[in-house]
């Protein structure tokens, strides 16, 4: 199985009842074509670049899951069939995009002894020197 992640927006007049509702039936359509969900957000109402079918704002939520082609065909399937989606977007992750980024340790730290192997005087001993 492959990974995807697709993000959908809601129209802003949908309750929060309606757009859990429409977020379950989308997880559902993953699950129910051999997917497996891996993550579900929801980014809240957030105004749209442009404007979307008449609406300048939207809910957005993002869903990552494990799934093949079919999997993704269905379920863009189901984005067209939903009218209180107003636009979406799924796209194939790269395995770099799944794991967490590892903290890179500077090659020079910034320390007295290593300014001073540079030539430069600490910032302790020009302070002594001008007093």
């Amino acid at each position: 199985m492959k990974d995807y992640e697709s993000i959908f927006i809601l129209v802003p007049t949908l309750s929060e009842d309606d757009a859990e509702k429409v977020s379950l039936r989308m997880q559902e359509v993953v699950t129910g074509n051999g997917g497996e969900i891996v993550k579900v957000e929801k980014w809240g109402k957030k105004k749209l670049a442009y404007e979307v079918k008449k609406h300048k704002k939207g809910e957005y939520i993002l869903i990552q899951f494990k799934g093949e082609a079919a999997t993704v065909s269905e379920l863009e399937r189901n984005y067209k069939l939903t009218d209180s989606i107003i636009k979406f977007m799924t796209v194939k992750l790269e395995k770099e995009a799944l794991v967490p980024p590892v903290p890179v340790k500077p090659e020079h730290p910034e320390t007295p002894e290593a300014t001073a192997a540079e030539g430069e005087a600490p910032a302790a001993e020009t302070a002594v020197a001008e007093g």
